[in-house]
């Protein structure tokens, strides 16, 4: 793992203080970090869906059978 000189050197002083090994504490920072985010990911609000819609209606006069054909590419 690539950390950070001053992210490194905090565990390195937390490792003296603590007496414990930089996987042990990286380990358990990590995974304090993601059962974090993993929480406020379960207490966001759920993004409201909107359907935008328009009226379509015909482009073509349906009652001009030769307009229609037109349209849909045939002859």
């Amino acid at each position: 793992m690539d950390l950070a000189k001053p992210v490194l050197d905090e565990l390195k002083a937390l490792q003296k203080k603590e007496g414990r090994t930089l996987g042990e504490l990286a380990s358990q920072i990590l995974a304090e970090g993601l059962r974090e985010k993993q929480r406020s990911r379960l207490q966001e609000a759920p993004r409201e869906f909107h359907w935008r819609s328009q009226p379509l209606g015909p482009k073509v006069n349906l009652s001009d059978k030769e307009a229609v054909y037109r349209a849909m590419g045939e002859s």
